[in-house]
């Protein structure tokens, strides 16, 4: 949980991305890093519509199973409600995987469709989703998350190091 400037509470992805207020740049420098177990994440602001950071992972490294269903099930590692997700990804080749369910993911038995450098792509509500960085280089993408709708409590796991 990040206080803003007026009180209020801003529950957040991850770390303390600084909280838009009013419009203004938000610099690198300023930005909170920290470690997952499936890669290190740099959020750059949080507001009432959106999250937005940048993400790195290590070849052949797996994100953990995220749900943007309606209704969380329990099987994946993290649940967002209905939201919205995007990627833009900055360097290293991506295997998106998508399903309804989370062992068929994990056992890397679900469609699946490949991105690269220069690609955009948005993740639909509706799905679970598992993402690997099957390049053999270092890969990076930029995200946003929509807010999830009011009254959806997102199901997250603490980063494993926080700065």
């Amino acid at each position: 949980m990040t206080k803003d400037k007026k009180g209020s509470m801003d529950e957040v992805w991850f770390g303390k991305p600084k909280r838009a207020t009013k419009p203004s740049a938000v610099h690198l420098a300023d930005t909170t890093t920290v470690a997952f177990d499936d890669g290190i994440a740099t959020s750059f602001i949080s507001s009432d519509a959106w999250d937005l950071g940048l993400y790195f992972m290590e070849p052949g490294m797996d994100t953990i199973v995220f749900s943007l269903e309606p209704k969380d099930d329990g099987t994946a590692d993290e649940w967002y409600g209905p939201s919205h997700e995007f990627y833009y990804i900055l360097s290293g080749e991506f295997t998106i995987s998508y399903d309804t369910d989370a062992q068929r993911l994990r056992k890397r038995k679900s469609p699946n469709y490949v991105v690269r450098a220069g690609d955009a792509f948005a993740f639909p509500p509706g799905w679970k989703y598992q993402v690997r960085c099957s390049s053999d280089i270092p890969g990076s993408f930029f995200w946003g998350k929509s807010a999830p709708p009011k009254g959806i409590k997102e199901r997250l796991i603490p980063p494993v190091r926080t700065p």
